[in-house]
């Protein structure tokens, strides 16, 4: 018996262990009394739902949450969620960061789907979704949901599906506004109106970040704005929303080791930078009865100057109707996705060596997206839920290369592919739920992914699929003391990622992901509380030259630590820790070098009330660790003389300090 699997039985034991005690104890507790607490509600079925009830591992946190711990940005937030990776390339704001759930590493941005209320943010393309567009302020709760969500949302639902969802004048009126000053020369300011009209809500947030970064040349501006006009009427609730987002960032690029070691703030040698504006409309309408739908048109217009000079334009139409009902004892919900994308993208590259010459790559592409699902949750009696899932999807993808018109090129290919799962779950009478889980997911290789920037080739990639198993428990002790804890297990084929030695995107040999959450809750008197968190990774090959080797960048372990402490009723102290463990450089397939380090971070957050008036003070990094969340391995280029080091990293912040003053109207 392998090493992996023995490790992967004590971990399931482990979990089982710790259901099966939690369950024996929660089960004492109820007898000596029901625990008595409002039911958090949730969208991870597509539909408003109790968090017991829905049949996936789902965290919330609240609004409440996110003003106490130490978080500046969504990033931040996910942080300190241990079951999330993350990876920042250059540490301020969201710009540039991944999201990871389940191991990806490198291609976590196309296997995490990131929603905001219930439309995706991941566009089909390889930028990935950015949460620089979401003003923090504006978020009512986020919705974590461990494992595949395929069947509900198609493409990039994979490791997992991030909810955020906003407020609107419904939760309630007022308005705010607040200055913030920072390390780096960071000046934000943010504002916020809900205002009710009847029965008619207007929810406005602008958002806008200027700095000059921790390294040189990586300065940013950014100015995000959020909207909702919504309006109840009978049974229904109807409205519209926009998004727009104007984002510049100077790209300081990556440091070899010796200048990594020597000055981390340093940047390249070159300029480079990056522009992106999107903008997005929704009109969506939903009633008691279970009808719901959403039309969505949004548009993306990037630039980028890294080696040469880049630029993609991409618009997409979406139309998302659903339906669900109750018949006897089944939950039915069905529903129809159609998007529609097209990228017009281009790249201008210098030859590196004599004689000068340019290369101009241009394409245009396609995608065309129809997917059909069907849910039935079904109550088998005694607190025993049986829910099932399929969705069938159809993708037409159409790349043509306009570089040489004599020469043009045009490939096209439709897929039709599918998604199941099965969840057994039993639910006990004072809200705590055992379950185990079997998925099959897929995803579709995204426009970019097929063709290159910097040659112009079309490479038609296949679609990825996996196979899923998860077990889970999710425990509601007395006093507020609440406990999750699932096992998963991931067998994926024909797992699309880029080949650094090719400069393209690939299918790569048969890959594995095992892994573990744990996740504590527990208030220390009226004043206090504390929230732990674990996450476990293995994240390997298992077929091909590199099996049984790392996945690179997949951290093994991590760790958060939190704490919350009321001083008095206008001061709150905020602590988050947390550790992250070492990992494999990107691209090293092999595990030929060495890993990246592992490191600690601790965030404190002090914030202090009076009247309408607040002042908060954040320090991040307070012990000044210096660390790097993505690097890579490029041992080639250095053994043939070409690099000072093999070895390339994109520095964290050192410490930094904010201070805000806002108030309330």
């Amino acid at each position: 018996m392998s090493r992996t699997t023995n490790t992967l039985i004590r971990k399931t034991l482990l979990t089982l262990a710790v259901a099966a005690l939690a369950g024996g104890q929660a089960q004492a507790e109820e007898d000596a009394g029901a625990v008595d607490s409002a039911p958090v509600i949730v969208t991870a079925t597509r539909f408003n739902a109790s968090i017991d009830t829905a049949p996936v591992n789902v965290i919330t946190i609240s609004a409440e949450d996110i003003a106490n711990s130490g978080a500046n940005n969504i990033t931040d937030v996910l942080r300190y969620q241990a079951g999330v990776g993350v990876r920042s390339l250059f540490g301020i704001n969201d710009s540039r960061s991944t999201i990871d759930l389940g191991g990806f590493g490198e291609n976590s941005s196309s296997n995490t789907l990131i929603l905001l209320n219930g439309r995706r943010l991941n566009d089909f393309d390889l930028q990935g979704a950015s949460l620089a567009t979401i003003p923090v302020d504006s978020i009512a709760r986020i919705e974590i949901v461990q494992g595949s969500s395929t069947v509900l949302y198609g493409d990039n639902a994979v490791g997992g599906v991030i909810n955020i969802v906003t407020k609107n004048a419904f939760d309630g009126e007022g308005s705010n506004v607040a200055v913030e000053l920072g390390t780096f020369n960071t000046r934000r300011l943010t504002a916020a109106l809900s205002k009710m009209a009847g029965d008619t809500a207007l929810s406005l947030n602008v958002d806008n970040l200027k700095s000059d970064g921790y390294r040189q040349q990586s300065a940013i501006e950014n100015l995000s704005l959020m909207g909702e006009l919504s309006r109840e009427h009978g049974d229904w609730l109807y409205g519209t929303r926009i998004n727009a987002n104007n984002e510049n960032l100077e790209l300081p690029g990556y440091l070899y080791e010796p200048d990594y070691l020597a000055d981390p703030t340093r940047s390249t040698a070159t300029l480079e930078k990056a522009e992106q504006k999107r903008f997005a409309i929704e009109a969506f309408a939903e009633s008691a009865n279970g009808l719901a739908t959403e039309i969505n048109y949004s548009r993306k217009r990037q630039k980028a100057t890294v080696f040469g000079d880049t630029r993609a334009d991409l618009d997409t139409l979406s139309f998302t109707p659903r339906y669900q009902r109750q018949l006897g004892r089944n939950t039915l919900t069905m529903g129809l996705d159609v998007y529609l994308s097209r990228l017009d993208a281009s790249g201008e590259f210098s030859n590196w060596s004599p004689p000068p010459a340019t290369t101009i790559n241009d394409s245009d592409s396609s995608r065309r997206s129809y997917g059909l699902y069907l849910t039935d949750g079904i109550a088998l009696g005694n607190n025993v839920n049986l829910d099932l899932g399929y969705r069938h999807q159809r993708v037409d993808i159409d790349i043509t290369n306009r570089s040489n018109v004599a020469a043009e090129t045009n490939d096209d290919r439709r897929d039709h592919l599918n998604a199941a799962d099965i969840t057994l779950s039993h639910k006990h009478r004072y809200g705590g739920r055992n379950y185990v889980r079997l998925a099959r997911s897929f995803r579709s290789p995204v426009l970019d992914e097929m063709w290159s920037y910097f040659t112009g080739n079309i490479s038609l990639l296949n679609p990825q699929t996996a196979n899923h198993l998860e077990i889970g428990t999710r425990q509601r002790f007395r006093h507020g003391i609440d406990l999750s804890a699932n096992l998963f297990v991931m067998l994926l084929e024909d797992e699309i990622a880029f080949d650094q030695s090719i400069y393209s995107n690939v299918n790569l040999d048969k890959t594995r992901r095992d892994g573990v959450n744990l996740s504590l809750h527990a208030p220390l008197g009226k004043q206090a509380s504390l929230q732990a968190g674990y996450a476990w990774r293995k994240a390997v090959y298992r077929a091909g030259p590199n099996d049984g080797k790392d996945i690179p960048l997949v951290p093994r372990n991590k760790f958060t630590l939190g704490g919350q402490y009321a001083v008095t009723g206008d001061t709150h102290l905020g602590i988050n820790a947390i550790y992250t463990g070492s990992r494999y450089f990107g691209n090293d397939y092999a595990n030929a070098g060495k890993k990246l380090d592992d490191y600690t971070r601790v965030d404190l957050n002090l914030r202090h009330n009076f009247g309408a008036w607040h002042v908060r003070l954040l320090a991040q990094n307070l012990t000044n660790t210096k660390a790097a969340d993505a690097g890579f391995y490029d041992f080639g280029s250095y053994s043939a003389g070409y690099t000072p080091s093999p070895y390339s990293y994109y520095p964290l912040p050192e410490r930094a300090f904010y201070v805000q003053l806002g108030a309330a109207f």
